[in-house]
């Protein structure tokens, strides 16, 4: 006898179809938070690495500083340009050029410099960084390196400051770090501290040295907080997380831009937390700050610029 065979109904279609969206609908949201949280880790690791890259160059640095632009290149000598002699070149001692320098020092790739979460078309890896440019017979040390103020001369390696409020442009790194400027106030008196004692190899868990970007200032109210693309990095889009690297090489994750076990600021009942974002001491530069210097054109720190976005 032929055999028939039986076609599925719709409403066994229906069923099925139904209990496939089901774990769908279980399985997506999961799957997501992992990726979520790989992305996290991956950026953590790229920190850490890129302080490590610092870290091996300050081992080769009789004072165990970190990379200063304006030291590699610095100011000639009775007009004549002498290799590893003169003055530090402070107009030098940009982010752009701090990465640029570093990327031709090979203490890390242009990728690293880039969040695998970066989140904005404006930051991208550079995708042909030019390791000819570093000439020490022509006064270049790295892609992007010039005799103007700020090393603006044109590179597809860049930090670029757009507009009258400092906003960030194109830009090869995702990271903010700490401002590389000589002196707090208006005049050569008034040391930053953060810079003397904190950009190097110190171990000190108590500095944040690099991490990602945030919000203007650390600024946790509307409409500037929410406004911030900063908070689409790695946190939900109406709160900053984030990855901050230390003095000591530890990485810390959290929603916190006054992370636990920063000292406060200040004494007594007028103490307040470090915010890694803002300049909270503006006397001697003891706190912990991160920025994207866009633009740098001297030794004080009102010759230096910082970028949002």
């Amino acid at each position: 006898m032929k055999k028939s065979h039986r076609a599925f109904t719709l409403i066994e279609l229906l069923v099925v179809m139904s209990i496939i969206a089901l774990l769908l609908g279980i399985l997506l949201p999961a799957l997501a938070k992992a990726r979520k949280n790989a992305l996290q880790v991956k950026c953590a690791t790229q920190v850490k690495q890129m302080h490590a890259g610092l870290i091996t160059q300050a081992n080769d640095d009789a004072k165990n500083n970190f990379l200063l632009p304006g030291e590699v290149n610095r100011l000639a000598i009775n007009g004549v340009q002498v290799p590893g002699r003169g003055d530090f070149d402070e107009a030098k001692n940009s982010h752009r050029n701090l990465w640029s320098a570093g990327v031709a020092k090979n203490l890390f790739p242009c990728v690293l410099l880039v969040s695998p979460a970066e989140i904005s078309s404006k930051v991208l890896v550079c995708p042909t960084y030019q390791f000819n440019k570093y000439k020490p017979a022509a006064d270049t040390y790295w892609d992007g390196d010039a005799t103007a103020a700020g090393g603006s001369a044109a590179s597809l390696f860049d930090i670029n400051g757009t507009g009258t409020t400092g906003g960030i442009g194109a830009s090869s790194v995702s990271y903010a770090a700490m401002p590389l400027v000589k002196y707090l106030g208006t005049t050569g008196t008034v040391l930053n501290q953060r810079r003397s004692g904190n950009w190097k190899s110190s171990g000190n868990s108590k500095i944040v040295v690099l991490g990602n970007r945030g919000p203007k200032d650390g600024v946790t109210t509307d409409p500037i907080y929410t406004s911030s693309t900063t908070l689409l990095i790695h946190g939900a889009q109406n709160e900053w997380d984030g990855n901050l690297c230390y003095g000591d090489n530890h990485v810390t994750y959290g929603r916190a831009m006054t992370p636990e076990g920063l000292d406060k600021v200040g004494t007594g009942t007028t103490a307040t937390l470090d915010n890694v974002f803002l300049s909270n001491d503006t006397v001697a530069g003891k706190d912990s700050l991160i920025q994207i210097i866009t633009k740098c054109d001297g030794q004080f720190l009102s010759n230096h610029t910082a970028g949002w976005d």
